[in-house]
């Protein structure tokens, strides 16, 4: 199920998008079909972005996307690899609720 209205985003072509806790890749994928973007999910369970890696595996199988490209990442909110400004949109869905130090992670 894809929880991000990405209608009311207004992605322009060739934005770059991070998902951090990206789980299973459902809103990487989603964002994935816009023109040229960069999106990278970004997880720290392996399990989660191995089938995250599948479903983006799938979606250039089956040519749903726009053309741009995708990456996933071992990652942790609170502490990002990417240096600052990196990224045109974040996308954090159903992840908050889950951190107990939702502070540092904002």
């Amino acid at each position: 199920m894809i929880t991000v209205d990405f209608q009311c985003l207004e992605i322009a072509p060739g934005s770059r998008i991070l998902d951090i806790g990206c789980g299973s890749g459902r809103h990487v994928g989603a964002a994935y079909e816009f023109k040229n973007v960069s999106v990278i999910g970004a997880d720290r369970n392996f399990r989660d972005l191995n089938e995250a890696r599948s479903r983006m595996q799938f979606h250039d199988r089956i040519g749903s996307h726009g053309n741009g490209c995708w990456h996933l990442a071992g990652a942790d909110v609170t502490s990002l690899p990417f240096p600052d400004a990196s990224f045109d949109l974040v996308i954090c869905s159903e992840v908050l609720e889950h951190i107990p130090d939702h502070h540092r992670a904002m």
